[in-house]
């Protein structure tokens, strides 16, 4: 059985779609960032602007889940990548910095490839969850963007 990128490599309509796809999703990271740091919890905006926000979630997060199934089908998986879970037990470590502790934080996740920066902390342990969002959130950074 092919693996999906030398099915997407035997396809004469995909050409080099990957770098255009992530140029855009670079575009859509720093205007998600910069939206999010504009808004306050309890702010009001008109529901067109939700709408958009809605609309864009459900498009990224639909072509996300596709391309995660694609390679669980096919068994591509990238030299090195490690599971959410093991990302997790691995990352998420109680701190060692005494002015983080003097601020009440008491957990932090750990960059992946620079251990020393600390991605978010915690007062309690986060929560698995709490690791994908923020590895989400993070991703653009992380790997290129």
């Amino acid at each position: 059985m092919k693996n999906f990128k030398s099915f997407l490599e035997s396809k004469d309509e995909y050409d080099n779609e990957g770098s255009m796809a992530k140029t855009q999703l670079r575009t859509m990271i720093d205007a998600a960032q910069a939206l999010h740091d504009m808004l306050e919890d309890d702010e009001n905006m008109p529901e067109w602007v939700q709408g958009k926000i809605t609309k864009a979630t459900d498009y990224i997060d639909t072509a996300r889940d596709y391309m995660e199934s694609q390679e669980k089908e096919t068994g591509q998986v990238d030299e090195g990548s490690e599971t959410w879970e093991a990302g997790y037990k691995r990352r998420v470590v109680k701190t060692t910095k005494p002015e983080h502790k003097e601020d009440g934080k008491n957990w932090r996740i750990k960059g992946k490839d620079r251990p020393n920066i600390s991605i978010k902390l915690y007062k309690e342990k986060p929560s698995q969850a709490e690791f994908n969002k923020q590895m989400r959130r993070v991703a653009g950074h992380e790997f290129g963007g």
